[in-house]
């Protein structure tokens, strides 16, 4: 069974090419994508997702309230942060708020294997070895 994957990212040339990275990968399928926080948590009252990537900056709600939204409502999904910004309160903050990953967009061709380590129950950070 291959995991569910649902991406939440309001810039639109890095939506598809992120659907398109996760279409390559056997072992995951794309639930669907969203620009803004509020469109996933629609499309999560009535859909499964095993796992989310959402960046950071989202018009309307930014990406880790969201992040604190799913985890109080949805504790079985998980969310892994895409960011432009790998500074460490960034970090801290999206960790704080649920988050069990972390990437750089720098880092975006991290995110299967980041990926992997999330849904085996693992904290991902790209920016570990900055």
């Amino acid at each position: 069974m291959s995991a569910r994957i649902y991406v939440v990212e309001d810039h639109p040339v890095m939506r598809e090419a992120t659907v398109t990275l996760l279409e390559r990968q056997p072992t995951l399928s794309v639930a669907g994508a969203a620009e803004t926080a509020e469109e996933a948590l629609a499309f999560l009252e009535t859909n499964r997702a095993d796992l989310l990537l959402v960046d950071t900056r989202l018009p309307g709600m930014n990406g880790i309230e969201f992040v604190r939204r799913v985890t109080e409502q949805w504790p079985e999904v998980k969310c892994l942060m895409l960011s432009g910004h790998g500074g460490q309160s960034y970090i801290d903050r999206a960790l704080e708020a649920g988050a069990r990953g972390y990437l750089t967009k720098g880092t975006a061709g991290e995110i299967p294997t980041a990926i992997e380590h999330v849904l085996d129950g693992e904290i991902y950070d790209s920016t570990a070895d900055d």
